[in-house]
C-alpha cells in the first residue's frame, strides 16, 4: 500500500496573495483535498487511468463537498465543488442577483435585515463560484491552467461580466421584472435576447387581445351579435390575411355577413 507522501504532489501557490487559499473557491484553506481521494488511489495506479495525484489546499466546506467524490482530475473536482456551492447557496445567490440597495431601503426593518443578510451571503457565494483558481507549482513544475472560464452575458450586443449586472440592465432597459426575466432566461436556453423578445411578444399579444375584445364588444353591442362569434370571425379573418387590421376585419364582417 502506498503512503500519501509517496503518491501526492504538493500544490503550492506561486503568488503570495494565494498562500493558504482554497484552490476551489478562494476562501482560507484549512485542509488538503487529495486528487484522487486516497481510497481510490490504488484503482488509478492499477488501471493506469489518468489521474493528477495532487494535494490541493482547500477550505473545510469544499473539502467536505469532495470527500467522497472519486474524480481523479483537478478540473473535474473543481466542477464538483462549484456545483455544490451553487446548489447550497442557491437562495442567497438569487437574492443577490434580484435585489439592489435602493430597493432594500424601502423595506420594513425585519425584511430589510433578512434581505440584506441574503445579499451579503449571495455576493460571497457568487465570488466563490466564479473563483478561477491560481497559478501553482507541483514538484518544481509551474502550472497556469485555470479551470473556470469567466462567463460573459450578452444582451443585444452589449456584454456583461456577470449575471447580476446583465439582469439589472435587462430589467431597467426593457422594463421586465427581474424574477420574470430569470424565469424566461432559464426557459430560453440561457439567452437574454430570446427571453426579452419572448416577454415583449407576449405583452404585445396581450395588448392586442385586449384591444380586440374592446373593439369586438362595441361591434357586437352595436349590431346585436354574439361576442364570441364576432371575436372568432375576426381572428379567422386576421389569420387568413395578416395585412388586415382589426378595424378592417370588422368592416369585412359587417359587409360580408351582417349587412345582408
Amino acid at each position: 500500500m502506498h503512503s500519501e507522501t509517496d503518491l501526492y504532489r504538493q500544490m503550492s501557490a506561486l503568488d503570495a496573495e494565494h498562500f493558504n487559499t482554497c484552490f476551489y473557491c478562494g476562501c482560507i484553506a484549512t485542509e488538503y483535498d487529495l486528487v484522487p481521494g486516497i481510497k481510490h488511489a490504488e484503482f488509478y495506479l492499477r488501471t493506469r487511468e489518468e489521474a493528477d495525484f495532487y494535494k490541493v489546499p482547500a477550505c473545510r466546506e469544499c473539502f467536505y463537498f469532495l470527500k467522497d467524490d472519486n474524480s481523479a482530475l483537478l478540473g473535474q473536482r473543481v466542477d464538483v465543488a462549484k456545483r455544490c456551492l451553487a446548489r447550497k447557496y442557491k437562495k442567497a445567490i438569487r437574492i443577490y442577483e434580484v435585489w439592489n440597495i435602493d430597493e432594500i431601503d424601502e423595506l420594513d426593518y425585519q425584511l430589510k435585515h433578512s434581505v440584506n443578510a441574503g445579499m451579503i451571503l449571495g455576493k460571497e457565494s457568487c465570488q466563490r463560484v466564479a473563483f478561477t483558481g491560481f497559478d501553482y507549482e507541483a514538484d518544481g513544475v509551474k502550472h497556469s491552467t485555470h479551470f473556470v472560464k469567466n462567463e460573459v452575458f450578452v444582451i443585444f450586443g452589449e456584454k456583461f461580466d456577470n449575471f447580476r449586472d446583465a439582469l439589472e440592465h435587462g430589467h431597467k432597459a426593457y422594463r421586465i421584472p427581474k424574477a420574470k426575466l430569470i424565469e424566461l432566461f432559464t426557459e430560453h436556453n440561457h439567452c437574454f435576447d430570446t427571453a426579452i423578445n419572448s416577454f415583449h411578444e407576449k405583452l404585445t399579444r396581450k395588448i392586442l387581445d385586449k384591444n380586440l375584445k374592446r373593439q369586438c364588444t362595441a361591434f357586437a353591442l352595436k349590431h346585436k351579435q354574439n361576442l364570441k362569434f364576432v371575436m372568432r370571425t375576426i381572428e379567422l379573418y386576421c389569420t387568413q390575411d395578416q395585412r388586415l387590421t382589426y378595424d378592417m376585419a370588422l368592416d369585412k364582417l359587417y359587409l360580408e355577413i351582417i349587412r345582408d
